[in-house]
This record gives C-alpha cells, structure tokens and sequence, in this order.
C-alpha cells in the first residue's frame, strides 16, 4: 500500500500511536457522548411513565446489552483484523474482511432472532419481572424483533475504525442520537405507545446509523475500504479471523451483562423494583463519566492493532501508557463533578410521585459509585490493548474473574447484611479490584508478546511521555 493510495485517516493511523490515540479518541468520545446521552434521554422521557416503566428498562437492559455487546464484540474483531491487515500492507484482505462482517452480522441475527422472541417472557419472568413483566415485554419485543440492526451498527462502526475512520463512525452515531431524541417524545408520549415507544425510537436510529454508512461504501465510495459483491459469499477462514477477537470479546461484553442478571435480582430482593431504577439510572450516569476510557480504548484497538501488524512493540507501550495515565486522570475529574452534582442529578430522576422517596438513596449510590470509577479506565483500556494483541481471551478471563467476585459479593452482602448500601460497596471494591487486575494482565501480555519475537520494550521513553 503506498502513502498516494492512503487516506489521511490511515496515515495517521500508521505514523505516531501517541498522535493517533489523541486524534482517534475525540470522534470516538463523541460518538459515545451521543450514544450514552441517548440512554439517560430515554430514561429521562419513560421516568414520566413511572417507575414500573424505568424498571423495565432496568430489567430488559442485561439482555439487550448483550445483543448489543455482540453486535460490538464483532465490531471490534473486524475493527482489529482490519487495522492489522492494512499495518501489514495487505488492503484488499482489508476489504475482505469488512465485507464478511456484514455477512457474519446476518448469520448471527438470524440465529438469535427467534431464540430472542420465544425466551423473553420465561426470561423476564426469571430474571424478576413479575409485577413489570407487560411492560418489559412492551420495550424488550421491538428490540429482539430487530436484532439484525443492532448487530449491524456495531459492525458498521467497527469497519469505519478499523480504517481509521473515526469522524464517520462519529457521524453515524450522532445521526442515531438525534433521530432518537427526535423520536422519542414522540413515540411514547405523542403515539401513546409508552415504554415501547422507546424501544422503537432506538431501532429507528441503529437503522440511520447502518444507510448512512451503507452510504459511504456502497453509493459514494469514498472510503479506503471497498466492499465488493464478490466477497459476500461465506468465507470461514475471514471469519474465523474476524472472531479470533470478536468472539471473545463478544463474549466478554455479554459476560458482563449476563452477570448484571444476578446483580438485578439481589437488588429487587433488598429494594424492590424501585431501587432497580435508580441503579440503572445511575450506571447511565456512570457510562457517561467513563466516556474518555471508552474512547482511548477504542483508538488503541485501531492505533494498536496497526502497530501490531508492524511489530512496533515500543510504540503500542507508548501508547498504552498515555492511555491509562490520561484516562485515569479524566474519570478522576469527572467521578468528583458527579460527587458534587449527585443531589441534582438524583432529583433530576427521582422528580416522578412516586420515585421522590428514593432521591437520598440515590445519592448515596452516586457517591460510592464516584470511588471505583477511575480505575475503570485500566479495565477499558486494558481491554482494548489486549484486543490490539489478538489476546481477546485473556481480557475474557478477566472479566470473568471479576464479575464472578462480584457476584459472590453481591449475594454475601444481600444475604448477610441486607441493605442497598452494601450492595454499593460491594461493586465499588470489587470494581477497584477487576480494574487493577486488568491492567497487570495487559501489562504483562505486552511484554510476553514482545519478548516472544524477539524484541525488548524501550520503557525509559514511554516513561518520559
């Protein structure tokens, strides 16, 4: 591949990882402000419903994260095979492997769609619904039915940083946030179709996210990547490539969410459905505040996984180092603006008759959340490194590890002590502890990667950045 046939994007890309991180992670934050901000609009809209209807959202959530986190985890596969393809000069194998990830999407969706559908009730009612289980169905049934968007939307994000398009995988997202914001009053209050109402505005969005993009390769074709028709047809060995980290991180991500089950049920069992709502709120907020981490890790996949492609082990040290440093520095900052805002914040969503009782609680769940939130960058970022690496399964064993102690936690503290506080603290430690835990394993694979071809890290110049 030769600097005349690159776009801007890939040379950055491919020069400086420091630059690139910096460059990469702005679009990427944004896309994140737009997407996190729409589920604290969405709470704020169905919070008029009452609090049955946030209780849904907090119930259904687990299960459409992790269709979202496959949808993401794939996402992130191809970002990484990708990045390392075009690291590696090999552009058409590039194009090859976005193509297939589309194809990948529609297998997957085609599995889970009908398995979705016939499980939700059992599933909701398992998972606590009982007395919400109209109302969770109402918001979860759109959402199953169009599985193939949300798997879509990862991806389609994903080929776009793979490629080091970050400002259009920004722009997609942003056009999802405003047609979701636009729809949302809308469906739910002017339709009069209540808490399902959300649930369609979001499927509205994906939609727009997935034909703009569509757009860009197949209309407009003004992107590095060419999807060609002739690589549509299944092709296992681009698709195992494609899962070597999409896979675990797929799993991951649900992983994560699938624990949130347990998390839920201790919750209603200390606090009814009433405290579920205000801990989904909360971790809305949360995701918000994490944002930066989020973002940095997302330019280490593209940044890195190019790197790796070139076996410039130095330089993914570089990086990694300033990420965490400057992710833990920013959710420091923000986790003492949600201290200090946490009396607003809670009456901005307890306002409803009969969530008013619940605001204390709610700051104080704010407050211990505040403790463990910066050292969740070592978590996003940790992650992502390792995804760079091609090492998806040792951050899987970590987030194992991590929600299982937590889990523990969790029931010990709803057992033996009973209260919604313990339950706070419980997360809050057990979340320190996943994060450091993370962290050393990507630090400790790095230096194993490099050392197994043959080269040796230059740490005196990461330090000195």
């Amino acid at each position: 591949m030769s600097n005349a046939n690159a776009t801007r994007d890939i040379q950055v890309m491919l020069g400086d990882p420091k630059k690139a991180l910096v460059v990469f992670s702005i679009p990427i934050a944004v896309a994140l402000l737009a997407q996190q901000s729409n589920n604290l609009v969405d709470s704020m809209w169905v919070t008029g419903l009452g609090a049955e209807a946030m209780a849904a959202l907090g119930l259904v959530f687990p299960i459409y994260a992790v269709i979202i986190g496959i949808g993401n985890g794939l996402g992130i596969g191809t970002s990484a095979a990708i990045a390392r393809k075009i690291g590696m000069g090999k552009s058409e194998e590039a194009s090859r492997i976005a193509t297939q990830s589309l194809t990948l999407a529609l297998v997957v969706s085609v599995i889970m769609t009908p398995i979705l559908l016939i499980t939700a009730k059992p599933l909701l009612m398992l998972i606590g619904a009982g007395p919400t289980i109209e109302a969770s169905l109402d918001y979860a049934y759109p959402l199953f039915l169009t599985t193939v968007l949300i798997l879509l939307s990862g991806i389609m994000s994903g080929i776009l940083r793979g490629e080091g398009a970050v400002r259009k995988s920004m722009y997609i997202q942003v056009l999802g946030a405003v047609i979701n914001l636009v729809l949302d009053p809308i469906f739910i209050y002017v339709m009069d179709w209540g808490v399902a109402g959300a649930a369609w505005a979001s499927v509205f969005a994906f939609g727009s996210s997935i034909a703009l993009g569509l757009y860009w390769y197949c209309v407009k074709k003004d992107t590095f990547i060419r999807m060609e028709r002739k690589y549509l047809r299944i092709d296992i060995p681009v698709q195992k490539e494609i899962l070597s980290v999409g896979f675990p991180q797929s799993v991951e991500l649900s992983v994560m969410n699938l624990f949130n089950i347990s998390y839920n049920l201790c919750i209603i069992m200390v606090g009814t459905t009433d405290a579920m709502a205000i801990y989904t709120v909360a971790w809305r907020i949360v995701y918000l505040l994490m944002i930066p981490a989020q973002a940095l890790g997302g330019a280490i996949v593209s940044a890195c996984s190019a790197e790796f492609g070139m076996k410039r082990y130095d330089m993914i040290n570089r990086a990694y180092r300033y990420a965490v440093k400057s992710s833990f520095l920013w959710l420091t900052a923000f986790s003492f603006i949600m201290v200090i805002s946490a009396d607003m914040i809670s009456s901005m969503f307890t306002h409803s008759p009969d969530m008013q009782y619940l605001h204390n609680d709610m700051k104080a769940l704010l407050y211990i959340f505040a403790i463990f939130v910066p050292f969740m960058s070592l978590v996003f970022v940790g992650s992502s490194l390792l995804q760079a690496l091609n090492r998806s399964k040792v951050a899987l064993i970590s987030t194992v590890i991590r929600n299982g102690v937590l889990t523990i936690a969790f029931v010990a503290a709803a057992f033996v002590i009973g209260t919604l506080a313990s339950l706070w603290w419980a997360m809050s430690l057990t979340e320190i502890f996943g994060g450091l835990l993370m962290g050393y394993w990507a630090y400790i694979v790095l230096k194993d990667v490099a050392k197994r071809d043959g080269r040796t890290l230059n740490y005196e110049d990461a330090v000195k950045d």
